[in-house]
C-alpha cells in the first residue's frame, strides 16, 4: 500500500462518512488550489491535517451566497445545481468562437447565477450536469448585472462535479429552492412553484423594431392558496402553450417584477427551465376565500362570501364604436368591509335575483383601481351564486372602522358622535354642472373625520343633530385636509342614525 493510500484510510478512519473518491476529490482540489506545487502526498496530509481539525474552516469550500457581492475576484462556492440553460455560441472581437452556459446554484443562504465560459461550459455539458447536482467553483469572480450579482467562471476559475464531501455543507435539497406563488418577491433568479389554475389564449403584438412578438398569461396556485401570475414570452408560449389546468410545475430562473397594475408578475423567458411535477390535479375554484379588506387592485382569480348590502339597476351606455354595454353594482360586505362589484354586460342579469341581505359566492373575480377605491369585477368564465336567503342582521353589516387607522383609498364603514353641525354647499362637477354637498364632522373617540355626501343624502344629512349617533356605510376615505380625516360618500352610502328606539335607515343612493 502506498504512502497515500494509508493517509486516506486515516482519513476515512477519522471522517468514516467520506468515501474514498470523495476524499480524492479533496487531495485534488488542494493541489488544484497550490497551483500544482503538491505532490499527492503532501496535499492528502493537508487534507488530513484540515479534517482533524474541526475548528479550522476550508473557505473555498464554505464561503455563502448571501456574503456575495460585486467587484470579488477570487470566489470559492460549493452548492446544487437549480437550472442549467442551454449552451450559447457567439463570435469574439477576434473571431473567435466562445461558448456560455448559464446555471443558477443555491445554497442555505440563497441562490445566485453563474456564468460558465468557454472549457468550463463544456465541462458541465459533458458531466451532463443538471438541477439537483452539487458542484463546487474555485476561483471565480463576480460582476454586477442589471441589479443582480452574478459568478462568472473563467479560464482561471475551477469546477469539481458532485464533491461527495459537500454533504457536511447542509445544502438543501432542490425542492426547497421553490418558493410557493404567495412568497416569491421582487427581482431576478426567482424559482416557483405551483398549481396552473387558469390558462388564458396567447396572444401577438407588434415589437418596436417591427417583428412580431406572441405573449401568454396562467395564473399559478401555491398549497397555501396564494397565487400569481406567469407571464409568458415568445418561444416559450410552446412550450407552456398545453399545459392544463390542473398541473403542477415549477418554474426556474423566472423574473419577478411589477405589472402595469403594480402587482408582482412571474416572467417566463428562454433562460427559464419548466419541470412537470405532476398532472391531473383537481383545480377546486373554491379552495381559498379573501376577505374583504385583503383584497387589493390588479389581483385575479379572487373568491369570496359575503353577504349583499346592496343592489342598483342595470344601467345602458355607449361604447366607442356606437356599441351599447349594460353594468350593474352590486355592493358585497363581509365583516372586514365592503366593496362594489360590477357585472358587466350578460353578466349584468345576475344582479336581478339577488336581494339585500342573500349571501352569496364569488369565483373568479379580478379587482381593479377605479377612483380612490377598488373595484371588482368578473372574469369571463366568473360565477356570483346565492348560496343562502338573508342571514341575522349584523352578519349583513361590515364592522366599523376606527377614525385613527383610516388611510386614503379604503372603502368604510364608521360609527360616531356629530360633533360639528351639517352645513350644505353647492359645488361645480367635473362635468361643468351644479350640484348640493353636505358635510358634517363625527368623532368616534379615536379620532374626528369630515364626512361629505351627495345626491338624496344632502337632505338627510341635514336633518342630523349636534351630538346625533351615527353610522355612515361603505364611504370612501380620501385624502386629509388640514390634517383632517375625509370621507365621501358612493353610490352605495347610506346613514344609519342611532337612537335609543334602535336604528333608522336611509334608503341607499342610486
Amino acid at each position: 500500500m502506498s504512502n497515500i493510500d494509508e493517509v486516506i484510510k486515516r482519513i476515512i478512519a477519522l471522517r468514516p462518512e467520506l468515501t474514498h473518491e470523495a476524499v480524492q476529490l479533496m487531495i485534488q482540489e488542494e493541489k488544484s488550489r497550490a497551483a500544482g506545487l503538491l505532490t499527492d502526498e503532501a496535499a492528502a496530509h493537508i487534507v488530513a491535517s484540515l479534517l482533524s481539525q474541526p475548528s479550522v474552516q476550508r473557505t473555498g469550500a464554505r464561503t455563502s451566497i448571501d456574503r456575495l457581492t460585486a467587484g470579488l475576484g477570487d470566489v470559492s462556492l460549493t452548492g446544487r445545481v437549480i437550472n442549467v440553460s442551454r449552451p450559447v455560441e457567439f463570435s469574439r472581437r477576434d473571431g473567435r468562437t466562445g461558448k456560455l452556459v448559464r446555471m443558477i446554484m443555491g445554497d442555505k443562504t440563497g441562490a445566485i447565477a453563474v456564468l460558465l465560459w468557454d472549457d468550463k461550459a463544456d465541462l458541465i455539458i459533458a458531466g451532463k450536469v443538471g438541477p439537483g447536482s452539487l458542484v463546487r467553483i474555485l476561483h471565480g469572480y463576480t460582476r454586477e448585472r442589471q441589479g443582480a450579482v452574478e459568478l462568472n467562471v473563467g479560464q482561471r476559475g475551477e469546477i469539481y462535479l458532485e464533491p461527495l464531501d459537500s454533504v457536511s455543507a447542509s445544502i438543501p435539497p432542490l425542492d426547497d429552492f421553490f418558493s410557493p406563488a404567495s412568497e416569491i418577491h421582487e427581482g431576478r433568479h426567482v424559482n416557483v412553484a405551483g398549481v396552473v389554475v387558469e390558462r388564458l389564449p396567447a396572444s401577438e403584438f407588434n415589437r418596436r423594431d417591427g417583428q412580431k412578438g406572441r405573449v401568454m398569461r396562467m395564473r399559478l396556485r401555491d398549497t397555501g392558496g396564494g397565487e400569481a401570475t406567469v407571464v409568458i414570452w415568445d418561444q416559450k408560449v410552446d412550450e407552456l402553450g398545453s399545459l392544463e389546468p390542473g398541473t403542477r410545475i415549477q418554474l426556474a430562473d423566472a423574473d419577478a417584477r411589477r405589472g402595469n397594475d403594480g402587482r408582482l408578475e412571474v416572467h417566463v423567458s428562454s433562460s427559464t427551465s419548466v419541470k412537470v411535477v405532476e398532472t391531473g390535479l383537481q383545480v377546486d375554484r373554491i379552495q381559498t376565500e379573501t376577505k374583504i379588506h385583503a383584497i387589493r387592485p390588479g389581483m385575479r382569480g379572487i373568491n369570496l362570501v359575503a353577504r349583499v348590502a346592496g343592489v342598483n339597476d342595470v344601467r345602458t351606455f355607449q361604447r366607442q364604436g356606437d356599441q351599447e354595454g349594460r353594468v350593474a353594482s352590486v355592493l358585497l360586505s363581509d365583516q372586514t368591509g365592503s366593496i362594489r362589484l360590477a357585472l358587466w354586460d350578460a353578466s349584468s342579469e345576475l344582479s336581478k335575483a339577488l336581494r339585500l341581505g342573500d349571501q352569496v359566492r364569488v369565483i373568479g373575480a379580478y379587482a381593479r383601481q377605479r377612483g380612490m377605491g377598488t373595484e371588482l369585477s368578473l372574469a369571463s368564465d366568473g360565477e356570483v351564486t346565492p348560496i343562502s336567503e338573508k342571514g341575522p342582521a349584523e352578519e349583513s353589516l361590515p364592522k366599523p372602522s376606527a377614525i385613527r387607522d383610516l388611510q386614503e383609498g379604503m372603502s368604510v364603514t364608521v360609527e360616531g358622535r356629530v360633533v360639528e353641525s351639517p352645513y350644505t354647499r353647492e359645488v361645480t362637477t367635473r362635468r361643468g354642472d351644479t350640484a348640493r354637498v353636505a358635510s358634517f364632522v363625527v368623532d368616534d373617540t379615536t379620532g374626528e373625520a369630515r364626512i361629505s355626501v351627495w345626491r338624496e343624502l344632502v337632505d338627510v344629512a341635514s336633518s342630523l343633530e349636534l351630538g346625533s349617533q351615527v353610522r355612515v356605510e361603505n364611504c370612501q376615505v380620501r385624502a386629509p385636509y388640514r390634517g383632517r380625516t375625509e370621507i365621501s360618500s358612493g353610490p352605495f352610502t347610506r346613514i344609519i342614525l342611532q337612537n335609543s328606539s334602535g336604528p333608522t335607515v336611509t334608503k341607499l343612493t342610486d
